[in-house]
């Protein structure tokens, strides 16, 4: 068997008739030689006049071209048959037609997102899952709680410390941060990646262009972030049992 080929694109998405209403994007994957993509390009480099000379398009152009090409012939073919293929079609028919098409390409509507409504007892806390109901947990006494959060599955069901932050003000850009965040957090009933002892969730965030002053301002915001990433990553150490 030989090697699977390498995929590219879409590139785009390419409008089969731009004056009606679109009802999906139909993704398709052909496998195609070196001949018919050299016979698409040829062809839909030929309707551009030859225009701008291969040697100047870049890849993505390239591939546009090509994509372009065999999308058309594929629209087109599929015009030429829709009169035909109408007429001959009865109600009945047309229905199941369309039911079918409702199946395959109409995403089913998101389920309501409704908001917890946690109950907090000694060491654990009860929350509703939409996959187990009403659960039971443990409730860590770091965890911020679960007052604002969203109901999900139980796997998703994270517990999450305090978040420290540090920034800079700059005279180019006002007050930017420089820790977004860092704070302790453990999904316990994680299924992918389980979490059996709390983590460090760490955000930093510095993109900017900035004259000498305000980077000095900068340096001192990472130095006081390291300083409250070090305590966090103590603090996480001790309730993981970790020893340095």
């Amino acid at each position: 068997m030989s090697a699977k080929p390498p995929v590219f694109g879409p590139t785009d998405t390419i409008p089969a008739d731009e004056n009606a209403t679109p009802l999906a994007v139909v993704a398709l994957a052909v496998t195609v030689t070196r001949e018919q993509l050299r016979t698409a390009l040829a062809a839909g480099h030929a309707e551009m006049a030859g225009q701008p000379p291969l040697a100047d398009i870049d890849a993505l152009d390239i591939r546009r071209e090509i994509e372009g090409h065999l999308a058309a012939g594929a629209v087109v073919a599929v015009d030429d048959e829709t009169p035909t293929v109408t007429e001959r079609l009865t109600p009945e028919y047309t229905a199941q037609l369309d039911a079918a098409i409702d199946r395959a390409y109409t995403r089913p509507a998101p389920a309501p997102r409704l908001p917890q409504d946690p109950q907090y007892s000694q060491g654990t806390v009860t929350l509703q899952t939409l996959d187990q109901g009403e659960v039971t947990v443990p409730e860590p006494a770091w965890c911020v709680g679960h007052d604002n959060e969203i109901v999900g599955h139980i796997a998703d069901l994270t517990h999450n410390g305090p978040a420290a932050t540090a920034g800079a003000v700059t005279a180019r850009y006002g007050r930017i941060p420089v820790l977004d965040d860092v704070h302790i957090t453990q999904a316990p009933h994680a299924v992918q990646q389980r979490e059996p002892a709390p983590l460090l969730a760490i955000r930093l965030e510095v993109d900017v262009n900035v004259v000498p002053e305000d980077a000095r301002h900068i340096t001192q915001a990472l130095r006081i972030s390291i300083a409250r990433i070090e305590r966090a990553i103590a603090d996480t150490a001790h309730l993981r049992g970790e020893k340095r």
